[in-house]
Parts: C-alpha cells; structure tokens; sequence
C-alpha cells in the first residue's frame, strides 16, 4: 500500500532527485554535464517557492520512501485588456 501526502522543505533532496530522473527520462538531461548545477537551481527555486506557497507538492511513499511526487506551480498573470 502507499501513503500520498503534500509535501514539505524536508522532503526537498527526494523531490531533487525525482525531478533530475524525470528529465534524465524525457531525455533533456544527457550525460553528466550540468546535473550539480540543475540539481542547485532546483533546491534554490523549491526552497523559495514552497514555504511561500506559490510550488506545491505531494509525494507517494510506499515503505516510508518517495517513489513519486506531483506538483503544482501557483502565478498570476497580468490584466489583459479586453477589446469591445
């Protein structure tokens, strides 16, 4: 069986590295080239946005161990003008 739950600042190495296997998966990482440096970007972007609420996350556990996760990114557009 698993556990779903949201998220939080503890769980931000596993959700690092799921979102590193993703792209390794959608083939937009190749090698090793720029994984310290995206992996950084990630931890930096994940631990703004999500105390401030603007990222959201929920991660499946089974055993205690994230096997996957989901997310949803919060941002507002500027007012469009309507024509009439």
């Amino acid at each position: 069986m698993f556990n779903l739950r949201q998220a939080n600042l503890q769980d931000l190495e596993a959700l690092i590295q799921l979102r590193l296997e993703l792209l390794r998966e959608a083939g937009e990482i190749k090698g090793n080239s720029d994984i310290a440096n995206l992996a950084e970007a990630t931890r930096k972007y994940l631990g703004e946005k999500m105390p401030s609420g603007e990222f959201l996350a929920w991660v499946a556990e089974v055993d205690s161990q994230i096997v996957a996760t989901s997310g949803l990114v919060f941002f507002q557009r500027p007012t469009a003008i309507s024509q009439a």
